[in-house]
This record gives structure tokens, sequence and C-alpha cells, in this order.
């Protein structure tokens, strides 16, 4: 196998045929092959309805996950049947457990609507019912009756007392008996006769006896009176409304959910009648006992539409994006009323549960995650199928008594988290209980093939960004470019990147690069100048980092050669901007049986994967050099003027050349630059970055001088569909400027940095010593006797 140089044509940003492929427009993100996998999983999650099969989509950051699963829910619920109503009804028998009461959609607002025409009417039925002159008429002939039946024993009294010479007098205390004289004033009877002063004594003991009759009687038909007047008012009141209630009672006959309340409250009026009287109305009837804080009938007898889905044309879907327990389970709100907080059932406010009842509840997995108490509370109603309202700053307090605790509402809700895989494998994934809750994963790819039905969708997509941001086309030049630019974000000529929010991106700002130029569509000028702008923006430290190179104080050479020393490619991603670097990789080696040493390893600059790099070096010499002895040499590898942590094992194949470099004395070629990840048996394998890094190492060699025409760059010929450039690097390609070359074994790398053949060994396993692995064994042969003579 011989080094493979790659053409200009192959390395630039591809072209599609987009001739088959009218207008450009339209295009579903779900249609696109990189979302197909995550459109099945969601149809069959949304279609089946038993507990559990909530669902998880899984798609990289900016593919579009929330706004395509946003997008595929509302389709796919179109059409669907409203839910349930939900409202909260006071509870007569225990007012700090409000009832949750289902109705129809539409029915919890009409019903709403009905009480809070009903209550006014209610209270001008009563007032004119207890304003007529027949219920004065009656009450008063209760109490004249009462009076009546009171005086005649006070009469009885009165005569007794006369007969004895004793009268009755009114005083504060009430009735009492005295003897009174010629001038109406109570006079001592001690100078009377001791036997008329017994008489009047046994005379006024019995009239005492008679009046102490009076009273116990004057209190029963008190409470005579009472009750009478209490029937009479309950026969007023059902008179006076039954009329308004039957007629409410038929207009909600058909709610089985109602009906049990519709009768608590006709008992409720009647019972509270008082709550409608005007002031002053009640004067003419016995005060009932007092209640303390009495709420008024418009607040007794409210309708709390918890969740009302009049309005709403299908299923809700409900988009929570900060999922705290109050947001997804409710709050309980309180008011001041005279320095005091106060709450009853009308202040229950609903969660995103009980809005999205019926239907989807759409969450962030960064979000939920965040929460872990929310986490929790969600699986538990996932787990009960209802909605528990509860008061969280509460537990682990005192229990308050007639602390509010609203009824449950039955939960029958579709949960669908959407987030990357960072969060479902660290996170959710990981959780025991997890996979009981939700049993489908609906995972987007990162990417998906050139074919034509991607390729007309993601061109539709393209020209619908365009409209969307307020161009009025994109035209085909632009799309073709776009595309290309989607390729090289997929990191893959054949593939486009379904991150397809990063094109958006470019669109948009493009538009604005167009107006400038006083164009109303974006053209491919326009998409090339928003990307040179948003470099512009974002490449300080690549800039910084360069300079450094430019001007000696990191240490790069672009022309000549030397031993034991090759420009390796690494690759910086700052987050909103990666860009690619030479470093110098060095290698000194010595006698010894230390084999390869990792100076980045051995500082705890290295990372375990880099280490294991190293170790694959040293099995790959241990293979082709100690077959028949002791391979017995120190090499110290190093990545020259790195002060930060170095990961991977991309540098393998610079690490082994510049170890054999020192070994053979062979020099390396200082206009090249290589990366490759590589294995024991000497195969390049493919690492991730290339682009970035190739056009790291071409800036380099230009802002070092003029290109020489022998630089470039080697890489692994499996990453060969990985390599997009940009379009001024391809120039320089096509002129003979600048190359790339491909390796598919370690073998074809030796030999394009030293200009010398590698070597094949013969039967005996000697390699010419003409070549690099014969040079090498003979450094070897050489370390090896120099370590013998010592131990001798």
């Amino acid at each position: 196998m011989a080094i493979r140089k790659i053409e200009a044509a192959d390395a630039g940003l591809p072209v599609f045929d987009l001739s088959g492929i009218d207008g450009h427009t339209g295009g579903h993100v779900f249609d696109l092959s990189s979302h197909a996998r995550a459109r099945e999983a969601l149809g069959f999650g949304l279609k089946v309805r038993d507990p559990g099969f909530n669902i998880f989509v899984v798609g990289e950051d900016r593919s579009g996950r929330m706004t395509a699963t946003l997008s595929y829910l509302e389709e796919a619920l179109a059409g669907g049947k409203r839910p349930d109503d939900w409202i909260y009804l006071n509870n007569f028998k225990r007012t700090n457990e409000p009832l949750a009461v289902r109705l129809p959609a539409g029915e919890g607002r009409k019903f709403r609507d009905a009480m809070t025409t009903l209550v006014p009417q209610l209270r001008e039925a009563l007032h004119q019912a207890f304003s007529r002159g027949e219920y004065q008429q009656s009450t008063n002939e209760f109490e004249m009756a009462m009076r009546a039946e009171v005086s005649k024993g006070i009469e009885t009294a009165r005569v007794v007392a006369e007969s004895a010479g004793l009268s009755l007098v009114q005083s504060p205390q009430g009735l009492m008996v005295v003897s009174l004289g010629e001038d109406d004033k109570p006079r001592d009877t001690s100078e009377l006769p001791e036997a008329e002063c017994k008489a009047m004594e046994e005379a006024g003991q019995e009239v005492s006896g008679i009046l102490a009759d009076v009273n116990r009687e004057a209190v029963r038909h008190q409470a005579k009176f009472s009750e009478q007047v209490n029937d009479l008012n309950n026969s007023v009141a059902e008179t006076a409304v039954s009329g308004l209630m039957d007629e409410l009672g038929n207009s909600f006959q058909e709610h089985q959910g109602l009906n049990r309340w519709l009768i608590a409250f006709r008992v409720d009026v009647i019972e509270n009648i008082e709550l409608f009287r005007e002031a002053g109305e009640a004067a003419e009837v016995p005060p009932a006992a007092p209640k303390p804080s009495q709420p008024t009938p418009e607040e007794r007898y409210a309708v709390n539409l918890l969740v009302d889905n009049s309005d709403m044309s299908g299923p809700p879907i409900v988009l929570e994006g900060n999922p705290t327990y109050e947001n997804l389970f409710g709050r309980i709100e309180y008011r001041q009323v005279g320095g005091v907080l106060q709450t009853d059932f009308s202040l229950i406010q609903p969660g995103a549960l009980h809005r999205a009842n019926g239907g989807i509840l759409v969450l962030r997995a960064e979000s939920i995650a965040a929460d872990g108490g929310s986490w929790t509370q969600l699986k538990s109603a996932l787990r009960d199928g209802v909605v528990r309202m509860e008061e969280q700053y509460r537990s682990g307090g005192i229990p308050v008594a007639g602390a509010p605790k609203p009824a449950p509402v039955p939960l029958d809700v579709k949960v669908v988290i959407v987030g990357g895989p960072r969060w479902y494998y660290t996170f959710f994934s990981v959780d025991p209980e997890y996979q009981a809750y939700f049993k489908v994963k609906a995972e987007i790819d990162g990417d998906m093939d050139t074919t034509p039905e991607n390729l007309a969708c993601y061109a539709g997509l393209v020209q619908g960004f365009a409209t969307k941001h307020g161009a009025t086309t994109c035209t085909p030049d632009a799309i073709e470019y776009l595309l290309g630019y989607a390729s090289r974000l997929a990191f893959d000529r054949e593939k486009l990147s379904a991150r397809f929010e990063l094109v958006e991106d470019i669109v948009n700002e493009a538009i604005y690069a167009a107006r400038a130029d006083g164009d109303k569509q974006v053209v491919r000028a326009a998409v090339q100048a928003a990307r040179a702008s948003r470099r512009s923006r974002n490449s300080r430290v690549e800039d910084r980092t360069h300079e450094g190179i430019q001007r000696g104080s990191v240490l790069i050479s672009t022309t000549g050669e030397a031993v034991g020393q090759v420009n390796g490619l690494t690759v910086r991603d700052m987050g909103d901007h990666a860009f690619g670097a030479p470093s110098r990789v060095t290698a000194r080696t010595s006698v010894g049986r230390r084999g390869v040493t990792n100076i980045e390893r051995e500082t705890m600059l290295g990372g375990p994967i880099q280490q294991k790099g190293a170790m694959v070096i040293q099995g790959f010499l241990s293979g082709l050099f100690a077959r028949s002895m002791p391979l017995s040499f120190n090499a110290s590898i190093t990545f020259e003027q790195s002060y930060g942590g170095v990961e991977g094992d991309s540098a393998s194949i610079a690490e082994v050349l510049s170890i054999l470099s020192d070994l053979s004395g062979a020099p390396l070629r200082q206009d090249l630059a290589v990366t490759g990840s590589m294995n024991q048996h000497g195969d390049v394998q493919a690492i991730g970055g290339l682009t970035n890094k190739a056009e790291g190492f071409h800036r380099v060699c230009v802002e070092a001088g003029p290109l020489t025409g022998t630089q470039g760059v080697v890489f692994p010929r499996s990453n060969e569909p990985s390599l997009v450039l940009d379009d001024h690097i391809v120039k320089d390609m096509a002129a003979g400027r600048f190359h790339a070359y491909s390796a598919a074994h370690v073998d074809e790398a030796i030999e394009l940095f030293t200009g010398i053949p590698v070597g094949i060994p013969d039967e005996n396993g000697q390699y010419s010593a003409d070549t690099v692995y014969g040079r090498v064994a003979a450094q070897l042969i050489e370390f090896d006797r120099a370590l013998d003579e010592r131990d001798a």
C-alpha cells in the first residue's frame, strides 16, 4: 500500500446535484432520515396508553429536538378529543378538603358562570320572600302566642300575690315579689304582727315558685318559637329557591359528578340563609349562634375552574420550562385579611400536570434533572396515577389544624422529556426507576445520508429558514453552499448534519449581510460573509494561538527536516468555536530497558487514552523488533510547550514517527503535519477534528511565508470522507501549493516523512541496512550490546 494524495475536488465543501428538486420548498424535520427513528418511536409511544410508556426524546444540541418534537405532537394530536374540565368545589362537611369534580370540556366554564349568576338571584329571591307581609304576620303570630302563654302564667302569679297583700315588681333581675305600702313603695314587714308576717312569707314563697314555673315555661315557649320560626324560614327559603335550584339541577343533571354536590348545595343554602339576609333584615328573627369568619355566599359557593378546556381544539400540549414542584403540581395562594393570611378552595392554582391532563406534558431534560425533588414527585404521580397538591414548605414542620388538603385529581397524561445524550446517559438512564416510567426512547441521529430525499427536505428547510427570518428566497447557489456546510458540520462529505439549527443561524446572519449589500434574497456571497463574520467574532483564542506561533513564542517549523521531531495536529473546542493548530512532538531515545515513557503521563498532564496510545506504540515496536532479542531502549515522548491537559490517541502516529526517527537518525520533514491513531499492527485508525486540524496547519504555513508547494497534512485513510475544507484552502490544493495525504499504515507515513524505504523483513526477519527499520534494528542491537557490556 502507498500513501494517497487527496485531490482538491475531494477536499472542499461537497457539491450536490439539486437539479431534480423543484424550488427547494417545503420540508418537515421529521421527514429527514436522521429523525425517522425518533418519529417512529414517538408514534408508538403516543399509541400505547398503558402506564409507563412515556417518552424520552434524545438528540444532539441544535438538532431541532424540541421544535421537531412539538411540531410532530401538534400534528399527531390534531383533531383529537378535548380532555375534561376540572373544578374545585366547597366541601361543606370538611371545608379544608375541597372536592375535585370532572366535567366535559366547556361544561366547567358553564357551571361556573351559572353559579356566579345564581347566587345574586338566590339573594334576591330570599329577600323578597322574607320581606312579604305573610312572613311577617306568621312570625308575629308565633311571637304573640308565645307572649300570651307567658303572660297567662305571670297573671296567675300576680293574683296569688295580691290575695296575700303582695305585688309583683319588675326589676333588672326580673319579676320580684314585694309588699307595697299605701304610697306604692316597698314597706318594712318586720314591724307587722308575727302571724301576718309569716303568712306573707309563705305567700311570697308560693308566688316565687309560680314565677319559677313561669320562667321554665317561658324558656320552653321561646324554644318552640325559635323552632317555629326556623321551620317557617326553611319553608319560605325552600319555596323561594326551589325553582332556581331545580333549573340549575336540570341544566347539569347529566353530569353525575355534580349531582351529589348539588343536593348538598341545596341543603347548605337552606341551613345558611342568614348569609343571604340583608343588614337589619334578621331583626325579626332570633339570631343563630355566631359563626366566626363567615364567608359571603359568593365565596362559599364559588366554583374554582381549575382546568378550562373549552377553548381547546384537541388534547393539550403543555411545555413547562421551569418544572418546580409548584409549577408541576400547582399551589395554594393566600390573601391577607386583617393582618392574617387566609385561604380557601378558590385560591387553588393548577400546575402543568393539571393543564396537560388528558394530553401531553413536555419537559426539558436539564430542567427536570436540576430539581431532584420534582423528578421524584413526578415519578410518584405517574406511579399512582393522580396529582396530589401539597404545600412543600410545610414538610417537616408542625402540623397546622385546618391546613388545606385539596382532593387529588386522577392523572391521564403522556410525559415527553426532551434532552441531549449527556443528560440521558448520566442522569436518567442510571435511575433504577426510570425504565418503569419511560419505556420509549426516541433517538435522533446526529447526521444523515446525502440521499435525494434528505437533500430535498434539507433544501426545503433552508428555504423555510430564509422565509422565516425575512428573506424573499434563498438562491440555488446559496442552498448548495449551505448543504455543503451541513456536511462540514457533520465532519463527513457523505453525510448532512442533523444539527440544522446551526445552519439556520447562518441563514439568519446571511440575511443581514445580504441587506447590507441591498439584496432581499440570500446569495452564496452573503452566506460566506456571514460565516466569515462569525469566525471573526469567535476566533480571539485561535488568533492569539497562531500569533504565538508566527512570532516564534511557540516553536513550529514548516520547512526543512529534523531528527526526532514532527508536527502533530491538535484541535481545541471553545464551545462556540473550534480550531486546529500544530504542536511539536519530540522523542529522545537512549540505552535502557524502560521502553516508551510518556512525559505527559508522568507529569499528570496526559489522560488515560493518551497513555493507552503510548502503550500501543510500545506494543507495535516490540512486535517489529523484539522477535529474536529483548527490546532494549529508553524513549521519552512529549508535546513540546504544552502546559495543559492532553487527552486522546490521535498523536500516536506523530509519536511513533519521532521515536523511529530518533532511533534511525532519519530526519523527518517539517513541512508536513500528521494526525492519526494506530493499533499494535501499525494500521492507522480514524480520529476526530480533521478539518480543523488541517486548516490550522495551513494557516501556520501561510503566515510563515509563501507556501512552498511541498507543505501539507497526513491523516488516516478512513478519515478521507471527513475532510471538508474551506474554499481558500481548496484553491491552494488545486494550484499545488498545499497537499493532503491519507495513510492506511504507519509504514506509508514513515516513507513520506523520511523519503527512505521503510524496509521489508527477509526470511530471517532482518531488514536491509539502507531502510528505516534496518537502521532502527541496528541501533537497538547497539543499545542491547551496550547493556550487556555494562551488566558484564
